[in-house]
C-alpha cells in the first residue's frame, strides 16, 4: 500500500504564527490566556494549557492579565473592553484575516451594504461582522444569497477558508439581482492551495484520510471535497484509524487541515505504515503455505544449479570485479573527463565512460558546453539509459539540476523564504527569470510601484519570493514586490522606533499637493506643510521642490497613535528675522516687491521671509482712496524703514518718505500758523468748497496720534 501525503497539508502560516506567538509568551511569569481556543485543534489547545496558556470565554475572567487574540481575530469592541479592564493584548490574528477586517471596516465607513460569505457561527465571521459595525449580512451558500434584500451599493467579502467556488456562486446570484457588486477575494491562498492539492490527490488514490479537529471548518471542507472523488475518513488522531479501511487498497492519500501540526500527521502516517506491514505479513504467511510444496520440490534443483554457478568464474566476471553497476533513474557522482562540441564525457566508475548529450547538460539552452563544465569537475548525473549501442551509459545533468531546483523552490515556498534569480527576458504580462528553472514574475509584482520598462531588470540579480508553485503544470510564479514590501515594512518599523521630535533626517520627496509635500524619511511618509518649506512666501510646493528630490528635513511632531509625522525644511536655515533689525535699520531705504494689497495698505517682501507693511497713509503725500491706485502686486519699489520688531516679525515701511528723500529740495516757504487738527479738518479751501480734512484727514489724524 502506497501512502501519499498531499503537497499542501497541515499548519498554515496564520495558525503557525498564532502558536508561535503563544509559545513566545510562555517563559514570562504572569499567567497567559487565549480568548477562546487558540486554534481548532483540541490536542494543541491542551498542550498549550499544560504550558500555562489557558483559554477563557470572557475577558472579565482575566482582569489585569495578558490575553492572546487567536488567529480567527475578534471584533473592535474586544480591544476596547480589554483596555477598560487593563488587560494586555497580544494580537495573533492571521494576516489574511486582518486584511479582511480592514476591508470590511473601510467598506462600512463608505456605507456599503456588506455581504460576508462564510459559516454563520464561525468566530472569524463573527469578528468580521463586528468590524462592519454589526450591519453585514452573512450567507453560507448561493441559496441564502437569493433571499437578501440589498441596496444598490453592495460589497462582498469571504471567510478566508471558504471554497473559491462558493464565493463565485454567491457573486453570480447577487449580480443576477441587477445590482452593482464589488467583490473582494479575501480567501487565503494557502486554503486554496490546500483544497486543490487535496482534490488532485483524491482523484488518484483509492482512499483519503483527512486529519484535523471535528470543529475545524477548513478541515470539514477538505473532507467534503475529497469525499466527492473517493471514500474519505475524517479523523483527529492516529488512534482513530481502522484496519478495514485499507483492505485491498493500493494507494492512500493523506491531507490535514490548517490547525493540524506536523507531528500529528507523522503519527497518522506511521500508524498507517504499521497497518500496511501487518497486512503484508499476513498475506506473506498465506502465500508461504501455498508455495511450500512447490519449494520443496524445486529445492534439489536449486542446490545443483547453485553449485554449478559457484564453480564457473568467467574472464568477464574478473574484469567487472570492482566496477559499479547502474540502473535507469539512478543519481550518481562522476568526474568530467572530456568536453566536446556536442557532448560531455564523464567517468562514473563503470565499464565505459558516460555521455551527457548537449540537450541534457543544463536547464538553460547551451551553445558552448565548456561554459557549463570543465574537465576535472565533480558533478551529479542521472542515468537515463544504462548503455547505448557502444556500451556507454547515457547521462543527464539537467534532470538532476531540475530536481534540485524544484526541491529548493518547494522549500522556499513552504518556509516563505526568499530565493535569488536572474532576469532573462520580457514577455507578455511580465518577466521571465532564471531560478534554476524558468519562473514568471507578473509585471505588477516586479516592483512596489508601476514599472514602465521591464527591460531594465533583464540580466540583473533579483531577490524573489515564490507565491505559486505547481510541479505538474511546471508553473512557477514569483514576486519581487513581496520582498521589497517586507524590507520596506522592516525599514518603516526601524524608523518609527528611532523617530523623535527635533531630529534631522534625510528624505525623498514622494508626492506634491497644494498644501505641502509628502517626504519619505525611511519607509515613513511625513508631511512637509507648505508653510514649513521656506521662511519666504511659497505659493505652491512645486515652486521649491520636485518629486524624487533628496532633501534634509527636521522632525517637528510625531504622533505614533495616528502614524503621522510633521516635518519642516525652513527650520534648517536661519530665520531672517533674527538679523532684520541689524540689516534694515530705521530710516534706511530698501528695495522690495509688493506681495499683496489690502484696503489698509500693501505688504512688501524685503527678502524671502521678511515682509513689511506700507500703510495706506504712507503710500503717497496726497490722500489715497485705494491701495491699488498707487501700487500693484509684483511692483518693485523703494521704501523707507519706519520700524522693525524682530520678535513679533513685523516691519513698518513708507513709500512716500522714500520718495520724499529722493525729491529735490524745494525752497522753504515762510512758516504760517497752522490751525489745530480739528480746525484743519473743517477748514474750507478758498473758493473751492472742499475741506482740507477731505484731502488730508488720514494724514492729519496719524500726525496727531504720533504727537500724543
Amino acid at each position: 500500500m502506497k501512502i501519499i501525503v498531499a503537497k499542501y497539508a497541515g499548519f498554515c502560516s496564520g495558525v503557525k504564527k498564532a502558536v508561535t506567538t503563544a509559545l513566545s509568551c510562555e517563559s514570562q511569569t504572569e499567567s497567559k490566556y487565549t480568548l477562546g481556543p487558540l486554534i481548532h485543534n483540541r490536542h494543541v489547545v491542551k498542550e498549550l494549557e499544560e504550558k500555562g496558556i489557558k483559554p477563557v470565554n470572557n475577558l472579565d475572567e482575566i482582569t489585569g492579565k495578558t490575553v492572546i487574540i487567536r488567529s480567527h481575530g475578534v471584533s473592535p469592541e474586544i480591544f476596547e473592553r480589554a483596555e477598560e479592564l487593563n488587560i494586555k493584548v497580544v494580537d495573533a490574528t492571521c494576516p489574511f484575516v486582518k486584511k479582511a477586517q480592514k476591508i470590511v471596516w473601510d467598506l462600512a465607513k463608505e456605507n456599503y451594504d456588506i455581504v460576508i460569505v462564510g459559516d454563520h457561527g464561525h468566530p472569524e465571521v463573527q469578528a468580521l461582522v463586528g468590524w462592519s459595525g454589526k450591519k453585514a449580512h452573512v450567507v453560507d451558500s448561493p441559496e441564502e444569497a437569493k433571499d437578501l434584500n440589498l441596496t444598490s451599493k453592495v460589497a462582498v467579502v469571504a471567510q478566508t477558508t471558504q471554497p473559491q467556488e462558493n464565493l463565485e456562486n454567491v457573486e453570480k446570484v447577487l449580480k443576477e439581482k441587477n445590482i452593482d457588486v464589488k467583490v473582494y477575494n479575501t480567501i487565503c491562498n494557502a486554503t486554496h492551495q490546500r483544497q486543490n492539492s487535496a482534490l488532485s490527490l483524491a482523484r488518484e488514490v483509492d482512499v483519503m484520510v483527512v486529519i484535523g479537529g471535528y470543529n475545524s471548518a477548513n478541515t470539514r471542507k477538505l473532507a467534503k471535497i475529497c469525499s466527492r472523488e473517493c471514500p474519505t475518513y475524517h479523523i483527529e488522531h492516529s488512534g482513530e484509524l481502522k484496519k478495514e479501511w485499507f483492505v485491498d487498497t493500493k494507494k492512500v492519500g493523506v491531507t490535514a487541515g490548517a490547525s493540524t501540526p506536523d507531528r500529528i500527521i507523522e503519527e497518522v502516517v506511521e500508524k498507517m505504515v504499521e497497518i500496511n506491514q501487518e497486512q503484508e505479513k499476513n498475506e506473506a504467511q498465506i502465500e508461504e503455505v501455498e508455495q511450500s510444496a512447490q519449494t520443496n520440490a524445486e529445492e534439489a534443483n536449486d542446490v545443483e544449479a547453485s553449485a554449478q554457478e559457484n564453480t564457473q568464474e568467467t574472464v568477464e566476471e574478473h574484469l567487472e570485479e570492482g566496477l559499479k553497476t547502474f540502473k535507469k533513474g539512478d543519481v550518481i557522482t562522476g568526474h568530467v573527463v572530456q568536453v566536446n562540441e556536442n557532448e560531455v564525457m564523464v567517468d562514473v566508475g563503470g565499464k565505459s565512460e558516460g555521455i551527457i548529450p548537449l540537450s541534457e547538460l543544463s536547464i538553460s539552452r547551451v551553445e558552448d558546453p565548456s561554459a557549463v563544465v570543465q574537465p576535472g569537475d565533480e558533478i551529479k548525473v542521472q542515468v537515463i539509459k544504462v548503455e547505448d549501442e557502444e556500451g556507454h551509459p547515457i547521462l543527464s545533468k539537467r534532470r538532476v539540476d531540475r530536481r534540485r531546483a524544484w526541491e529548493k523552490l518547494e522549500e522556499a515556498f513552504g518556509k516563505g523564504t526568499e530565493i535569488e534569480g536572474t532576469g532573462l527576458e520580457v514577455v507578455k504580462g511580465g518577466l521571465l527569470v532564471d531560478v534554476g528553472l524558468r519562473g514568471f514574475v507578473p509585471a505588477s509584482l516586479v516592483d512596489i510601484g508601476y514599472v514602465e520598462n521591464l527591460e531594465e531588470f533583464v540580466g540583473k540579480s533579483l531577490l524573489l519570493k515564490v507565491i505559486e508553485l505547481d510541479k505538474s503544470k511546471n508553473k512557477i510564479v514569483l514576486s519581487r514586490k513581496a520582498i521589497l514590501e517586507e524590507e520596506l515594512e522592516r525599514k518603516r518599523q526601524r524608523t518609527w522606533d528611532e523617530l523623535e521630535e527635533g531630529q534631522e533626517r534625510d528624505g525623498v520627496v514622494r508626492r506634491l499637493t497644494d498644501f505641502g509635500a509628502f517626504v519619505d524619511i525611511g519607509g515613513v511618509d511625513g508631511l512637509l506643510h507648505v508653510s514649513e518649506i521656506s521662511w519666504g512666501r511659497v505659493d505652491h510646493p512645486s515652486d521649491i521642490l520636485s518629486e524624487g528630490q533628496e532633501i534634509k528635513v527636521k522632525v517637528l511632531n510625531v504622533d505614533r497613535d495616528k502614524e503621522r509625522v510633521s516635518l519642516g525644511l525652513k527650520q534648517l536655515a536661519e530665520n531672517p528675522w533674527n538679523r532684520a533689525e541689524e540689516k534694515y535699520p530705521v530710516n534706511s531705504i530698501v528695495k522690495g516687491k509688493v506681495l499683496r494689497t489690502t484696503p489698509f495698505g500693501a505688504f512688501v517682501e524685503i527678502e524671502p521671509g521678511v515682509e513689511g507693511l506700507v500703510h495706506i497713509s504712507q503710500l503717497a503725500e496726497e490722500h489715497v482712496e485705494k491701495t491699488e491706485d498707487v501700487v500693484s502686486v509684483g511692483d518693485e519699489i523703494e521704501v523707507k524703514v519706519l520700524g522693525v520688531d524682530s520678535e513679533a516679525q513685523r516691519m513698518s515701511l513708507s513709500l512716500k518718505e522714500a520718495k520724499a528723500k529722493e525729491a529735490p529740495k524745494k525752497e522753504k516757504k515762510k512758516e504760517q500758523r497752522q490751525p489745530k487738527v480739528e480746525e484743519q479738518e473743517d477748514t474750507e479751501l478758498p473758493e473751492s468748497g472742499v475741506k482740507l480734512g477731505d484731502l488730508y484727514g488720514d494724514l492729519l489724524r496719524q500726525k496727531a496720534n504720533e504727537s500724543k
